[in-house]
């Protein structure tokens, strides 16, 4: 007798290409969801690095500044106006002038300028009257800056040249001058880089060669921008002048601006009370100081590579002087 065998064919089920195509959309989502989840974590870390480093240069330039106002004369800045025009004989008005301000260019100056960010491209933004290069004279030490304006090619400075220096060096009497630095500590007891930034000729106005009243082309010290304390009329400087904001491959702050209103002297105990402050920024980012808000501009509005490493602060130093 024969068996019959009987059997049943088995067959095997794939993806349709539906399915296959929803997967391969999900995959990819999930993947740029992933890589943006990165990248951002690596621009939050970027960005909280740099602003560890702008806030510990930032106290420690406050703390430099300190140092230098305690050490400092006590006596009143307002007795410069007798020594530069009264006692000079020069016009009445220049030294009441420069009582009635408290003699505030003898502490702090600064040139404004034009400044374009983008210059040549779509989104090109130009910003007036913005602090270019400038000191802040405490009588013991003198700040010299120039601006991060001047340190990208992402910004024009318009018709003016970084801030430079000119001094004579104690024990040779050779004029030295030093140009493309960020920021220089100068020994200025005389506080004469700010008193020679100064206009206090005969008929003039007491104010610095530098406001937004001037022409353009009219800078500090006979239309340049060099603070020139190389004359017979001032000390030569035996210390050694610091550079305080190297331009070296580990450091990318630079200041945006740094002013002090006048010190108020306190006959009580003979002291004076300065008030400045300063805004530190990176180079990166078309930082712009006029802008309200957040400082860096956004990446559509400038182009920038190193955008993440866009970072600003400002500090504010209130502090007494304990000097003689």
């Amino acid at each position: 007798m024969k068996k019959k065998l009987t059997g049943q064919l088995q067959t095997k089920r794939g993806f349709t290409l539906i399915e296959l195509s929803l997967s391969i959309v999900f995959i990819a989502i999930l993947s740029i969801t992933i890589t943006l989840i990165i990248t951002n974590t690596i621009a939050s870390y970027r960005r909280g690095i740099i602003l560890n480093q702008i806030n510990t240069t930032g106290m420690d330039l406050a703390d430099d500044f300190r140092a230098a106002i305690q050490n400092s004369p006590s006596k009143a800045v307002t007795s410069e106006c007798a020594k530069l025009y009264r006692d000079q004989g020069l016009t009445s008005d220049l030294y009441n002038q420069c009582m009635d301000d408290g003699a505030r260019n003898f502490v702090s100056v600064m040139r404004l300028a034009t400044v374009t960010i983008g210059a040549g491209t779509s989104s090109q933004k130009e910003m007036n009257n913005v602090p270019v290069f400038g000191a802040f004279c405490t009588g013991s030490y003198s700040y010299v800056w120039n601006s991060g304006y001047f340190f990208d090619e992402g910004y024009t400075v318009e018709e003016v040249e970084p801030a430079s220096l000119r001094y004579k060096k104690g024990g040779t009497g050779d004029e030295i001058t030093m140009s493309g630095f960020r920021l220089l500590k100068v020994p200025d007891n005389a506080r004469a880089i700010c008193i020679t930034a100064t206009n206090y000729t005969e008929g003039g106005n007491y104010r610095v060669r530098n406001t937004s009243n001037l022409s353009v082309s009219s800078t500090i010290n006979n239309g340049d921008s060099t603070f020139d304390i190389s004359g017979e009329k001032f000390e030569s400087i035996f210390e050694d002048i610091t550079e305080l904001l190297s331009a070296d491959n580990n450091n990318n702050l630079v200041l945006y601006d740094m002013t002090a209103s006048a010190p108020a002297y306190n006959n009580a105990n003979n002291a004076l009370f300065y008030s400045m402050s300063f805004i530190l920024g990176t180079i990166q980012g078309g930082i712009n100081i006029k802008a309200s808000g957040n400082f860096c501009a956004t990446p559509d509005e400038y182009t920038i590579e190193n955008f993440d490493y866009c970072a600003i602060n400002k500090f504010n130093v209130a502090v007494q002087d304990t000097g003689e």
